[in-house]
């Protein structure tokens, strides 16, 4: 099975995969960046709510092969 590296950022922090994992193939390695995601969204968000979480699927290359981004944006709307 070929082995991937998924790398993570939130535009302020980034996390580098330096041991990676095996995967059927690069959809299933796309998969476990798409479940990941979430966990890591859990995260407070910056002071306007709003925050992008990325992840990069690398081959053992170190080529970037998919890309998978989840946007979160928070609205408080006060009672007037």
């Amino acid at each position: 099975m070929p082995r991937y590296f998924i790398d993570y950022e939130d535009g302020q922090v980034g996390l580098r995969d330096e041991e990676g994992a095996c995967y059927a193939d690069l959809h299933a390695a796309r998969d476990a960046a798409i479940a990941a995601l979430p966990d890591i969204g859990r995260e407070p968000p910056p002071a306007d709510g709003r925050r992008a979480f990325t992840a990069y699927v690398r081959d053992e290359a170190g080529t970037v092969r998919c890309t998978v981004t989840l946007n979160l944006a928070a609205e408080c709307h006060p009672e007037r």
